[in-house]
């Protein structure tokens, strides 16, 4: 049996209410049913059956004084479930604390999906002076360093679709491929965000997999990005024996070699 894609079997209606949730995800504020359909391009008739439909299920709810929506409850507890059943996250976060209090910095776990970059895990800095956590954030993959990084460990066959578009980004990506791979490290000098900068490590898995990243978010003025390596290092290191990587206990005593060699991988 010739296996589909699962492309193939994507329900329209269901894709639809998925885009419903995440433009509201996205919003600052509550959204109206005409300026949903605009930003969707969805007759307004669709989303108005797709937002009664949600909020019957307790995904979204409506504001009884604007008529306006916002997300509903049940997004919450999905959310929640998941931090309770991901192996990834409950083996990541007290490797991901540490590090915080350790570095005294913002430290986050960042995931490639579907193009965009997530963070299930961030650890907010206990300094006065910080980098805002990532939580309920996401990124395109090609527009931020992280992205980059995870986008550039995905096998040839898959890179190959993802870059042929030949943009800027697809371009930064390919001239950057090799010192990514071979370090697995990038330093993002307010690529992302002015007046931060971001430094992120691969971790990888069983297989020799790629499950995701841990970035550091350091305000620019007291960057010193050689004093967070080692400790990076050691978090990469540790996550990635937990995840089953044959090759972890290797990553900690190459990296600084790895960094020196490469002359460190920048936006």
């Amino acid at each position: 049996m010739v296996k589909r894609e699962k492309a193939n079997y994507m329900i329209q209606s269901v894709s639809h209410a998925m885009d419903v949730l995440e433009e509201l995800a996205q919003a600052r504020g509550e959204v109206g049913v005409t300026e949903l359909s605009k930003r969707l391009k969805l007759h307004k008739n669709n989303v108005f059956r797709l937002l009664a439909t949600l909020e019957l299920r307790g995904y979204v709810e409506q504001n009884p004084d604007t008529e306006d929506y916002r997300l509903g409850p049940k997004c919450l507890e999905l959310g929640q479930s998941y931090v309770a059943q991901s192996t990834l996250v409950e083996r990541a976060m007290p490797i991901i604390k540490k590090l915080a209090d350790e570095i005294g910095e913002t430290v986050s776990f960042a995931v490639l999906q579907n193009g965009t970059v997530q963070y299930p895990i961030s650890i907010t800095s206990k300094r006065p002076v910080k980098v805002a956590p990532r939580l309920a954030t996401s990124f395109p993959a090609k527009l931020c360093a992280v992205g980059r990084l995870l986008t550039a460990q995905l096998p040839d066959s898959v890179l190959t679709e993802l870059l042929a578009g030949n943009t800027a980004q697809d371009a930064a990506i390919k001239s950057q491929l090799g010192e990514l791979r071979s370090t697995g490290i990038v330093v993002d000098p307010g690529g992302t965000e002015a007046d931060v900068v971001c430094v992120s490590r691969v971790v990888k898995g069983n297989q020799d997999t790629v499950p995701g990243a841990i970035e550091v978010l350091i305000p620019q003025y007291r960057a010193k990005v050689e004093d967070i390596h080692e400790h990076l290092s050691e978090a990469a290191a540790k996550l990635s024996e937990s995840l089953g990587a044959g090759a972890a206990r290797g990553l900690a005593s190459s990296l600084e070699k790895d960094v020196v060699s490469a002359g460190m991988v920048a936006n």
